[in-house]
This record gives structure tokens, sequence and C-alpha cells, in this order.
């Protein structure tokens, strides 16, 4: 009998175990390009809308400190990305599942070469509380012209 629930109690504490070890980490927020806007514009003129999507499963998106950046967009044309402030998306200290999305204005685009026009993406990746980051996501190109 003793020995029936000492193999019982050894039992459950191995499927305790095992449970904690299943719950999943928690992942990085994973994005996804709806669209650009519009597929031509004139340099300085003009601004392009990249509108993407976003998940995360512990909605930890966004920082109350204005000087932290998390939201990063990257022009083909430089090496360097351009980083860009995101309010939280969560009440502050909540834990839950999000989905949306964010329009983002890029404005003030110009030529960088001396032609008539340059096609130009954008690749873009969003960073959590975590220090996760999502994939970077690449949107379709447009093309920049002179006026």
């Amino acid at each position: 009998m003793m020995r029936a629930i000492v193999l019982l109690f050894s039992l459950s504490l191995l499927m305790a175990c095992s449970e904690k070890e299943m719950v999943p980490a928690k992942a990085a927020p994973v994005i996804g390009v709806i669209s650009i806007t519009p597929d031509t514009i004139v340099q300085f003129q003009d601004s392009a809308y990249v509108t993407i999507q976003y998940e995360d499963q512990n909605g930890d998106i966004g920082n109350v400190d204005p000087d932290v950046n998390d939201l990063e967009i990257k022009d083909s044309r430089l090496s360097q990305a351009d980083t860009y402030h995101i309010q939280p998306l969560t009440p502050d200290g909540m834990e839950l599942f999000i989905r949306g999305q964010i329009k983002i204005r890029l404005n003030t685009l110009f030529l960088l070469g001396i032609g008539d026009y340059e096609t130009v993406t954008f690749s873009i990746r969003l960073r959590d509380q975590a220090n996760q980051w999502s994939s970077t996501v690449t949107t379709d190109p447009i093309v920049i012209k002179r006026q």
C-alpha cells in the first residue's frame, strides 16, 4: 500500500514537471506587410504609407519610454535602418494575446542619385519588451520620381 502511494506521488511529480516543460517560451512578435501605397510618389512632396499586421502572444509590444525605439524600417538604398517609438499596445503589466495593424507614414522620401526615378523597398521588423525581434518583412517596391 505504501509503495503504491509513493509511486502515485512520484508519478504526479513527474507529470507536473512535464507540464511545465511543455509550456512554450514567450515568442517574438509576428508581423506581415498588408500594403504599401501609393506605388509611385514625387520626392519631397508625397508620403508613402505602409500597413503592417502584428500578433504577439503576451502583448508586450511598445514602450512607455519615448526614447525606446522598437520599430525598425530600412530603405533598400541605405545601409542603416531608421527606428521609431511605439506606444504600448496593452494596458501596463497586462499579458494577453494581441493582434492588429499599424499604419506607418513614410514622409520626405527623396532620390539619392541623379536619375529621374528610383525603385525602393522597405524592410521592417518589430521588437517587444523582452528584446525579441520579429522576422524581417519587406514591402513591395515603390517608385520615387522627380517633380
